[in-house]
C-alpha cells in the first residue's frame, strides 16, 4: 500500500456537504497532507437528462492526492523551527538588532505558513485540468468535468467544475492544452474551448486545522511581544543617560 509512510498519522472520515443541494456529495478520508481515500457523487447532465455521476479515490491509488497547501504550511513551520534549533542556546547577541532580525525570520515563516492555510491560491483551468492527481480517480471524469480539493481556512472544500465546450474558430491554429493567465475560465483542448459553465462546491470542517491556525496566530503574538519588548529595551540602552561619577 502506498500510504504505508502515513500509518502512524491518524486518518479521519469528513462529509462534505452543501447547505444549498446542489448536487455534489463527497467522503473523503484525510491522512496527514493526503487525501487517502474519497468518493464523489455529482449531478451531471447528458442532453438535458440528469445522472448522477460517480467517482472514487481509493487507497491503493498509485497517486495520492496530496493537500498541498498543508505540506507547504507543514514546510514553513519546519523552516522556523530549523531557524531556532540552528540558533545556539548559549549564543551572546551584541545588539537588539539582531535579535529582532531573528525573529522577524521566524515570524516570516509562521506567517507564510498561515496563510497557506487561510489563503488558497486561485488554480487556472489549466493548473486544474493538469493536476496529475485528477488522474487517480476511478471511473476517469468526463472530459468537461473536473474538480479540485483545497482548504479555505478550517475547511475542506471540493469544487466541481462542469465545462461548456464551444468549437475553435476554423482560422485560429487549436493547441493541446492552452489558457492565457488573463482568463482563468477558459482552456483549450485539441480543436475544443471549454469554458466554465457552472461551479458547485461541498466542504467540511477539519478541527485540527483550525487548532493549527490558531496556534499559528498565538505564535506570532508571542513572537510580536517579544520583538516589542526587546525594541523598548534597545531604545532605552540607546539612550541611557551617562553614568554619574
Amino acid at each position: 500500500m502506498h500510504a504505508t509512510k502515513y500509518t502512524s498519522i491518524k486518518s479521519e472520515t469528513f462529509v462534505l456537504s452543501s447547505a444549498n443541494g446542489n448536487g455534489v456529495k463527497g467522503v473523503v478520508t484525510l491522512t496527514g497532507d493526503v487525501i487517502s481515500k474519497a468518493d464523489i457523487s455529482m449531478r451531471y447532465s447528458v442532453k438535458g437528462n440528469n445522472q448522477i455521476l460517480k467517482t472514487c479515490l481509493r487507497e491503493d491509488s498509485s497517486v495520492l492526492w496530496r493537500v498541498q497547501q498543508i505540506q507547504d504550511a507543514g514546510n514553513h513551520l519546519k523552516a522556523a523551527l530549523n531557524i531556532i534549533s540552528n540558533t545556539d542556546s548559549d549564543c551572546e547577541f551584541e545588539t537588539g538588532e539582531e535579535v529582532v532580525m531573528l525573529m522577524d525570520s521566524i515570524m516570516s515563516h509562521i506567517q507564510k505558513g498561515q496563510q497557506r492555510l487561510l489563503n488558497p491560491a486561485k488554480p487556472t483551468l489549466e493548473d486544474v485540468f493538469c493536476n496529475k492527481f485528477i488522474k487517480s480517480l476511478y471511473p476517469p471524469l468526463p472530459q468537461d468535468m473536473l474538480l479540485d480539493f483545497y482548504l479555505q481556512g478550517a475547511k475542506l472544500v471540493l469544487q466541481v467544475y462542469h465545462l461548456h465546450a464551444s468549437p475553435v474558430p476554423k482560422l485560429q491554429k487549436p493547441s493541446i492544452i492552452t489558457a492565457g493567465p488573463r482568463n482563468r475560465n477558459i482552456i483549450e483542448i485539441g480543436s475544443s474551448k471549454y469554458e466554465v459553465a457552472t461551479t458547485a462546491t461541498v466542504e467540511s470542517h477539519i478541527p485540527w486545522v483550525r487548532e493549527v491556525i490558531t496556534c499559528l496566530t498565538f505564535a506570532l503574538q508571542l513572537c510580536q511581544s517579544l520583538k516589542d519588548k526587546i525594541q523598548v529595551f534597545s531604545t532605552y540602552w540607546k539612550n541611557r543617560l551617562p553614568a554619574a561619577r
